[in-house]
C-alpha cells in the first residue's frame, strides 16, 4: 500500500499539480489547536503537520470516521493509515472526524462505552451516554455545546457504579481501586475537554487528540486530526467546481445506484432520493436536507419548520458537502491513499464520480478487514468487537493497546484484559 501511495504521488499528484488547500489546510490546523482545541504542545503540534503539508514531496493519507468517542476498529484504522503514510516516507495521516453527523443518525456514536455483568456496551440495559438532550438530537455536533460539567459529573456516578458492579460480577474485587482509579482519570480527561472547547464536536476531536498522545507516550509524528467540517474553507474553488459538474455527478450516482440495485446490493440512493451534492441545514431548527442548487443559490423545504431554506454560497455554515462530493474535493488537495474498514454503498459512486470529473482514478485505496476484539471485566465471554478505546484503557496500558492494533493487516487484534485472572490469557495477542 504504501508503494502504491508513493506511486500515485510521483504519477498523478505531482505531474498534474493537484495541491489545492494545502496551505487553508495548514493554517486552519494552527488555529483548531491553538484556539479552538487549546492543546497542550499546540504550536509543536502545528509546525510538524505544517511542514508536511508543505512539502510536496509528503504522502498524506485519509481515513475518516463519522465523530464519536472511538471504539478499537476506527483507532486500528487511524494506526494504519499512519503507518502507511511513514512507510512510504515522510507522509503524514489525516484522521477526518465527521462533526457534522448528530445523534439520531448514530445514536450509538455518543456511547460511553462500558459493559454491564456481561453485556457488551452496545447491548446493555440503557447504555452510559453523552446526554445531549432529546430536542437536540437532529443538531450537527459542530452546533451543539460540549457536554455540562453536572452532565459529566452524573455519568460518572453511573459510570463508577458500572466498574464496581462488573469487578463484582466476575470476582475480581482485588482490581477494584485500579480501575476505579482510572476510570476517574479518563473521566477528568471528558471534564478538562468539556471546560476548554466550545462545541461537541471540538470536544469529541480533543479527547481523542490526547488518547492518541497517551497511545504514542507524546504527540505522535505523522497524524493530524481535522473535523470533515474544515473542507468548506480548505478548497471552497474544488468546491464550487464541483457544482459546475452537477448534472453530470448526478447522473453518475444514479447510473451506479441502478447497477447496485440491479445486482442485489443496497444502493447509494434510494429510488426517491435527491442526487444532489449538498446538504442544507436550516437556520430554525438545523436539520438538513439534499439542497437543490439553481445556478446561484441552494434550496430545501424544512419538513419541521414548514418554511423554505436558501443559501448562497459558501452558505454561511450551513453547507455541507455530500460523502460523495466530500471525498471528490478531499482528493484534490493531493492525497495519495485512504483507508477504509467497510465497503459502503458510495465507493464506488466516488470512484467513478472523480474519473468522470477529472480523467484520472482516485488515489489507491485499501481495506482494513480485520476486527479487533477485547476481553474485560463485565464484557461476555467471547469478548466485544466494538469496544470503545476510553473502556479498554480502564484495564489495559496505552503502549500495550497501541501495539496490539498495529499487526499485521491480516491478523484480528485481541486484547486481553491482565485483570481477568490467572483463568485467562493475560496481557495482548494477535490471532488469524
Amino acid at each position: 500500500m504504501a508503494e502504491a501511495c508513493r506511486r500515485y504521488l510521483d504519477e498523478v499528484v505531482l505531474p498534474q499539480g493537484i495541491l489545492a488547500g494545502r496551505d487553508r489546510m495548514a493554517g486552519y490546523l494552527g488555529d483548531l489547536y491553538a484556539r479552538r482545541l487549546r492543546l497542550p504542545g499546540a504550536r509543536e503540534r502545528t509546525e510538524a503537520a505544517t511542514s508536511r503539508l508543505e512539502d510536496h514531496r509528503s504522502v498524506l493519507v485519509e481515513m475518516a470516521h463519522d465523530g464519536q468517542l472511538p471504539h478499537l476498529g476506527i483507532v486500528r484504522l487511524v494506526l494504519k493509515a499512519r503507518e502507511v503514510a511513514s512507510l512510504a516516507g515522510s507522509g503524514m495521516a489525516l484522521y477526518l472526524v465527521g462533526d457534522h453527523y448528530s445523534a439520531d443518525m448514530r445514536p450509538e456514536n455518543l456511547f460511553l462505552g462500558l459493559p454491564l455483568r456481561g453485556a457488551d456496551s452496545d447491548h446493555a440495559k440503557n447504555p452510559l451516554t453523552i446526554p445531549i438532550g432529546r430536542k437536540l438530537r437532529h443538531v450537527p455536533f459542530f452546533r451543539l455545546p460540549p457536554p455540562s460539567e453536572g452532565a459529566l459529573d452524573e455519568l460518572d456516578r453511573r459510570a463508577e457504579a458500572w466498574v464496581v458492579n462488573n469487578a463484582t460480577y466476575v470476582d475480581r474485587k482485588a482490581s477494584l481501586g485500579t480501575l476505579v482509579g482510572r476510570l476517574r482519570d479518563q473521566m477528568e480527561r471528558l471534564h478538562e475537554s468539556a471546560r476548554l472547547t466550545t462545541s461537541l464536536g471540538d470536544w469529541l476531536m480533543r479527547v481523542q487528540v490526547i488518547w492518541f498522545d497517551d497511545l504514542f507516550g507524546g504527540i505522535p509524528d505523522g497524524l493530524a486530526i481535522l473535523p470533515m467540517s474544515g473542507i468548506m474553507e480548505w478548497v471552497p474553488e474544488i468546491l464550487s467546481g464541483l457544482l459546475e459538474s452537477d448534472e453530470e455527478v448526478a447522473r453518475t450516482k444514479i447510473r451506479i445506484s441502478e447497477e447496485q440495485r440491479g445486482r442485489g446490493e443496497i444502493p447509494y440512493l434510494a429510488p426517491e432520493s435527491s442526487p444532489s451534492q449538498f446538504w442544507i441545514y436550516c437556520p430554525r431548527c438545523w436539520r438538513r436536507y439534499r439542497a437543490a442548487f439553481h445556478g446561484t443559490h441552494f434550496t430545501a423545504d424544512c419538513g419541521t419548520c414548514g418554511k423554505s431554506v436558501e443559501a448562497t454560497w459558501p452558505g454561511e455554515g450551513r453547507l455541507m458537502p455530500d460523502i460523495v462530493a466530500f471525498e471528490c474535493a478531499l482528493f484534490r488537495t493531493g492525497l495519495s491513499g485512504w483507508i477504509v474498514g467497510s465497503q459502503a454503498s458510495y465507493h464506488p459512486v466516488i470512484e467513478k464520480a472523480y474519473q468522470v470529473l477529472h480523467g484520472v482514478e482516485m488515489p489507491p485505496k485499501r481495506f482494513v478487514t480485520s476486527i479487533p476484539r477485547f476481553r474485560g471485566i463485565g464484557e461476555p465471554p467471547e469478548g466485544h468487537t466494538r469496544a470503545r478505546l476510553l473502556r479498554v484503557l480502564l484495564e489495559v496500558d496505552a503502549p500495550a493497546v497501541r501495539d496490539a492494533l498495529t499487526v499485521s493487516w491480516d491478523l484480528d487484534p485481541e486484547i486481553v484484559s491482565p485483570h481477568l485472572g490467572a483463568s485467562a490469557e493475560a496481557g495482548t495477542r494477535a490471532q488469524k
